[in-house]
């Protein structure tokens, strides 16, 4: 590597780091449950994987989506039955060195997005580039989560996503819906909450 590429690189790799320990912090700081947490993130970053290319998605989305995920319930310190809104609030005042002045409110918006009614008009305070990505973001946020929802690792195993530019399919294993109906209950609410959102969402 060259001499200033690897300048390049190392304070990249620096940054990274930063901003790492700021999430790490945060987390800390309002007791957010790291085991719920890694299985929410280990979740999207399967689904990121599998979406990456066909939604134009790159490395630091992916970065903000594991952030997202390990920050989303930050949120129960202060409620319980609307613990998104704020722990939206909590990260976008948050004091995070090594992030933009841009990426807390993206990250705010996908905490804030992330469960029950899909809030639109939330996305609107993003600059308009960023928009179509922190929606698709957050519909992988979302899904995390809703899969997760049992709060201890459950098999997800052979779980294949199928992407279209408004669509997406999900196709479970054998037999798994019918053994996880609590989840299947919720994912009838979730086609019609993105269904609002302009994202056709089917599943079998």
């Amino acid at each position: 590597v060259a001499g200033g590429e690897w300048g390049r690189v190392r304070a990249l790799l620096t940054d990274q780091g930063v901003r790492e320990r700021s999430v790490n912090g945060l987390a800390a700081r309002f007791r957010a449950d790291g085991a719920q947490a890694e299985r929410v993130a280990r979740t999207a970053a399967e689904f990121f994987r599998q979406l990456a290319r066909t939604w134009a998605l790159d490395d630091n989305d992916g970065r903000m989506l594991g952030w997202a995920a390990r920050l989303h319930e930050i949120g129960l310190v202060v409620a319980h039955n609307q613990y998104h809104k704020p722990g939206a609030y909590l990260v976008a005042k948050a004091d995070l060195p090594g992030f933009s002045l841009q990426e807390p409110q993206l990250l705010a918006t996908l905490i804030r997005g992330h469960r029950r009614k899909f809030p639109a008009e939330v996305f609107e305070g993003l600059p308009a580039s960023v928009r179509p990505r922190a929606r698709r973001l957050c519909v992988l946020l979302r899904l995390a989560v809703l899969l997760n929802r049992a709060r201890h690792d459950v098999e997800l195993r052979g779980l294949r996503l199928r992407p279209g530019k408004r669509s997406l399919k999900l196709q479970f294993g054998r037999g798994w819906l019918k053994r996880h109906p609590l989840t299947q209950a919720d994912l009838e609410q979730e086609t019609e909450w993105l269904r609002a959102a302009g994202m056709k969402l089917e599943y079998s």
